[in-house]
């Protein structure tokens, strides 16, 4: 039986910012199969990695070196020059994210990569690193799904790493795009039940499922119809007939967020293929020491 696979959720935040550079690098560096990042747009096509629509005061300082004080501008009203303005190298002191990542180390001055930045990195990897290349897509985008798909794999096509790489999204009509225009790269469903998150996707009738049933039950064989090569829902919301009906499908399911030991450990004994986590070392210390 294969060990489940480790991903670094964001690089390593629980050691090192987020959707960084150092982040990624340390994953990397602590034995992870694979990183997972966050893909969005700027106002000038360029796929940059960063995880929420705006840049946030709770890990944002601003051209002027001062942390913001609200919300900032959207990543897709920036250009990637003036978006690299911007310092995403640690978190405010005292901030919901300095008190989620204690054991965060925070850095000099860090930009927001590019994507090519990252993919630069990982192609010069001494050994194959997976990645899981999550495209911020909502269904009332403005960015037609086409085009986002098709600026972040030629990223990835240009890096050689469609074999090594997953498109992954929590909308589906990301992934049935990318099924047209990169029909080699492996397509990841993310899923998350309105139990687990308010905004959760798995709802009758939900934009973000592209037509498809929201009932594991219905909505797994619907996906390996579609040629789907990963499902990877929030690690709650998964229960073991669901987990055997996906890989009786011949896919792979992957969960998320999966942190703190025990939790760690109880996700990797139940069967599941791959876990991802904010704190990778920690994963594959746990994973390793099992054999």
């Amino acid at each position: 039986m294969n060990k489940p696979l480790i991903f670094g959720h964001r690089g390593t935040p629980a050691t090192l910012p987020e959707n960084t550079m150092a982040g990624f690098t340390s994953a990397i560096a602590a034995g992870a199969d694979g990183i997972e990042l966050d893909v969005f747009l700027t106002r000038d096509g360029i796929p940059v990695v960063t995880h929420n629509p705006r840049l946030l005061p709770d890990t944002t300082k601003g051209p002027d070196g001062q942390w913001l004080d609200e919300v900032g501008p959207e990543i897709a009203s920036l250009s990637l020059s003036e978006l690299q303005g911007f310092d995403v190298g640690a978190c405010r002191p005292g901030g919901p994210h300095a008190e989620k990542h204690l054991n965060q180390q925070a850095q000099g001055f860090t930009p927001v990569p590019t994507l090519d930045d990252v993919l630069s990195m990982v192609a010069k990897a001494p050994r194959p690193v997976r990645v899981l290349v999550e495209l911020k897509h909502t269904p009332d985008s403005e960015i037609a799904p086409e085009a986002f798909v098709a600026a972040a794999a030629e990223v990835v096509s240009r890096h050689d790493l469609m074999a090594q790489s997953a498109v992954h999204a929590f909308n589906w009509q990301i992934l049935r795009a990318a099924a047209k225009l990169a029909p080699d790269w492996a397509r990841s469903h993310l899923s998350c039940s309105r139990a687990s998150y308010p905004d959760g996707s798995l709802y009758d009738g939900s934009p973000w499922l592209d037509g498809l049933s929201h009932d594991p039950d219905v909505m797994l064989p619907q996906l390996a119809e579609r040629g789907a090569r990963n499902w990877s829902p929030f690690y709650k919301d998964l229960t073991p007939e669901a987990l055997a009906l996906a890989q009786s499908l011949e896919m792979t399911v992957m969960t998320w967020t999966v942190n703190g030991d025990a939790t760690i450990q109880s996700e990797l004994a139940r069967g599941v293929d791959g876990i991802v986590t904010d704190a990778p070392a920690t994963a594959v210390a746990l994973r390793d020491k099992v054999d």
